[in-house]
């Protein structure tokens, strides 16, 4: 529903001859008022009780601050090339007309209908509004929303590599032979990869950058259908006319608010935008630590190669929630025998390579990291 509102200080209409086939039948032919919230109304396909209800609302909270005196709403074509069925139209506004009857006084122009009309605008800020009220969820800031805020969402090279591990983790998890992108028929076999841009009102991880929505023939196992948190309640897996679709915003947001529970907050190993850390005592064992690191290719790695402290550098990992992190010192170089700091057990370790390769087997990164491979280059001091 699309709605042009106008505060007008004088209003009129009058029905001159029908504009469709068979239009209704004209209850209020004419109208004369002053002080009237004018409500030009296009009615769109999809249009439904929700949409009907949010319209009303704020119809309603308009008229209340400019202090109208009543509330025209008048039907008009001409804002969407989307155009609910006549039928359809009518039963919309003759719902919102009630809706707002309920509160204020209200009078419905015949739809249908070819009407003269003659308005003179107040001209104040609010005397020329617009609105697109769409059939999709309005969600609301969360507390818990601050998980997201924690690693940069939406924008961030944090922000990207949890998404793109989102992605890659169903890819993973979802059985299929074949991958497509864009929207189209799911296919025996298909995952089917949709992206959209977000409306309404932005709020993190949620609805804050491109949307992403994953399609599959079958019922993925073992997923939330709805997630709620403190404010919103959002669909994550949603059964379609022959496929399930996966809301893979909603479901990292899922899991990064579960993760944010635990003692201490940990990502899933296969979502952590950096899998292992690893931090040099001293600068002449950075390159060690490089080599080490190309050892963990396979995996979301970087070295922490700044200049400041042990205890600071160990102390950012935590801060971002690193869950292994070596700590590499001459005895470690000599010994082979790493240093590892757990994250989700918060314990410290001595593991060899192959040891640690084996706590994170099967946590392998499919995408390439958005972030650089030295703390140094990223890091704002």
């Amino acid at each position: 529903m699309i709605t042009l509102l106008i505060h007008a200080e004088r209003f009129s209409y009058r029905v001159n001859e029908p504009a469709i086939k068979n239009p209704e039948e004209p209850k209020v032919p004419e109208f004369e008022g002053q002080n009237v919230l004018v409500v030009f109304t296009t009615v769109e396909k999809g249009d439904d009780e929700n949409v009907i209800k949010r319209a009303a609302n704020d119809i309603i909270d308009i008229a209340s601050k400019v202090k109208a005196s009543s509330v025209v709403i008048y039907p008009y074509a001409h804002l969407s090339d989307n155009l609910a069925l006549p039928s359809d139209a009518v039963k919309v506004l003759d719902e919102l007309h009630r809706l707002i009857s309920d509160r204020l006084q209200a009078v419905r122009a015949p739809f249908g209908w070819y009407k003269a009309f003659t308005i003179s605008c107040y001209g104040h800020p609010l005397s020329e509004l617009s609105r697109r009220i769409r059939n999709e969820p309005e969600y609301q800031k969360a507390q818990e929303m601050s998980v997201c805020e924690k690693f940069g969402f939406p924008v961030s090279p944090l922000a990207t590599a949890i998404r793109r591990a989102t992605l890659d983790w169903l890819r993973k998890v979802i059985p299929h032979e074949t991958e497509a992108e864009g929207d189209g028929d799911v296919e025996e076999g298909m995952l089917r990869i949709v992206y959209s841009e977000p409306k309404g009102r932005k709020v993190p991880c949620v609805n804050d950058s491109t949307l992403i929505y994953v399609r599959t023939g079958s019922k993925p196992e073992g997923l939330p259908e709805v997630f709620k948190d403190s404010t919103n309640e959002i669909p994550v897996v949603v059964a379609k006319e022959g496929y399930y679709e996966i809301n893979a915003n909603a479901l990292m947001y899922y899991f990064m608010v579960e993760s944010a529970k635990k003692s201490p907050p940990t990502l899933p190993l296969w979502m952590s935008p950096i899998q292992v850390r690893i931090i040099p005592v001293k600068r002449d064992l950075v390159d060690k630590a490089l080599e080490l690191a190309s050892k963990l290719r396979n995996y979301r790695v970087d070295v922490d190669d700044t200049d400041e402290g042990l205890g600071k550098k160990i102390a950012r990992a935590g801060t971002e929630w690193v869950p292994f992190v070596v700590i590499l010192g001459e005895r470690e170089v000599e010994t082979g025998n790493l240093t590892v700091k757990i994250r989700e057990s918060n314990e410290q370790r001595q593991m060899t390579l192959e040891e640690l390769m084996n706590q994170l087997k099967g946590n392998e990164a499919l995408s390439p990291s958005p972030l650089p491979l030295r703390v140094s280059k990223r890091v704002h001091k």
